[in-house]
């Protein structure tokens, strides 16, 4: 019962605080900056209870963790939720392609839209540029004399997925 009471409510602290530095403002590197915020969360909940979490047990009759066991089973619940959370995020940080296409469609009505209005709306500034732009602000890629060229990060995230693919039998994808 502990796990879920502190695993969870670790997680939930750093989502409501998550919540509360986006409305102030949204950062620029907003990946780093929440997962930063989240596993923060989760350290000091795991010092707060490993400093008073027998005062707790006691004062408040709350199941606090005891064992090494505990503890990690706590960390890997909240990391689970944490991660879980950024897979999710990812689709509400950046729209995808495919999310754009859809949500374009679907703003036609049950009329459909003709493929003419559909070309004009749907273009590389609303599906190509958005990504080249965020592979730059993540320090993946770089300009260089009008050319886009890979960072070091930049190439072993791109041989992950070649890897994952091959992995998959899927190719280089394109």
């Amino acid at each position: 019962m502990a796990t879920l009471i502190w695993g969870g409510g670790a997680f939930l602290v750093s989502f409501f605080i998550h919540l509360a530095v986006w409305r102030i403002k949204l950062p620029k590197r907003q990946t780093k900056t929440l997962l930063l915020i989240m596993f923060c969360a989760l350290g000091a909940v795991l010092l707060l209870l490993r400093a008073y979490g027998s005062s707790l047990a006691w004062l408040y009759g709350l199941p606090c963790p005891v064992t090494a066991g505990d503890y990690l089973h706590l960390a890997l619940l909240d990391i689970s939720l944490i991660l879980s959370y950024m897979i999710t995020y990812s689709a509400l940080e950046a729209d995808s392609p495919s999310l754009v296409i859809a949500m374009t469609v679907a703003g036609a009505g049950p009329g459909g839209m003709a493929e003419s209005e559909f070309n004009e709306f749907v273009n590389d500034d609303k599906l190509v540029k958005p990504r080249i732009r965020d592979l730059v602000l993540d320090k993946m890629a770089y300009m260089d004399n009008g050319k886009y060229r890979l960072t070091s990060k930049g190439v072993i995230f791109a041989r992950l997925f070649i890897f994952y693919r091959a992995l998959l039998g899927r190719g280089k994808g394109g």
